[in-house]
């Protein structure tokens, strides 16, 4: 009885493929599935320092979009989105849009070091507490990269938008 639903789901995982490029927590399921959706009422509010020890509060930065940005240093997925964000934020951060990155980093000077070298110039935040940051645990992050796309009233109305996907997005809602 185990083996035909072993072989079963093996095939069906070699069929699909994985669900997203994703670095997953220790103890977490690859491309699980994040309990934070668009369409929820509000994205969850939250508060964390960024490197200077300012502390930065999401709701603070309603009247405009938001990218709510999860990653790490040490993800190669998230390092390799970088220059996406980078390129997004640039075009479009005079029309009410910024990005606000969560790092679960561990390490501070990996962080930095990170910020700098991938010249990530808008709001950085970190509790330092890898998989336990504060904000990471309120919206269920178990794999890395995730992002959220919050409209100006602080709802959710994108998720996991990569690449091409968040060029359209944010066309689409900021114009070009």
């Amino acid at each position: 009885m185990t083996a035909p639903f072993v072989a079963y789901a093996t095939a069906l995982l070699l069929v699909a493929g994985p669900t997203s490029s994703t670095v997953p927590s220790p103890g977490h399921l690859p491309g699980a599935s994040v309990a934070i959706r668009a369409g929820q009422p509000l994205a969850p509010d939250f508060r964390q320092a960024d490197p200077q020890g300012k502390v930065v509060r999401l709701s603070a930065l309603r009247g405009q979009y938001v990218l709510l940005d999860f990653w790490a240093s040490w993800c190669p997925p998230c390092r390799a989105e970088n220059p996406v964000l980078v390129q997004a934020y640039h075009r479009y951060k005079g029309k009410k849009f910024t990005i606000l990155s969560v790092s679960l980093d561990h390490n501070r000077a990996a962080w930095l070091k990170a910020v700098q070298a991938d010249g990530l110039t808008w709001q950085q935040v970190s509790d330092l507490k890898g998989w336990d940051n504060a904000a990471a645990e309120r919206y269920h992050i178990v794999a890395l990269p995730q992002n959220f796309l919050l409209d100006p009233t602080g709802h959710i109305v994108g998720q996991n938008l990569r690449g091409a996907a968040l060029e359209q997005r944010l066309a689409q809602l900021l114009g070009e």
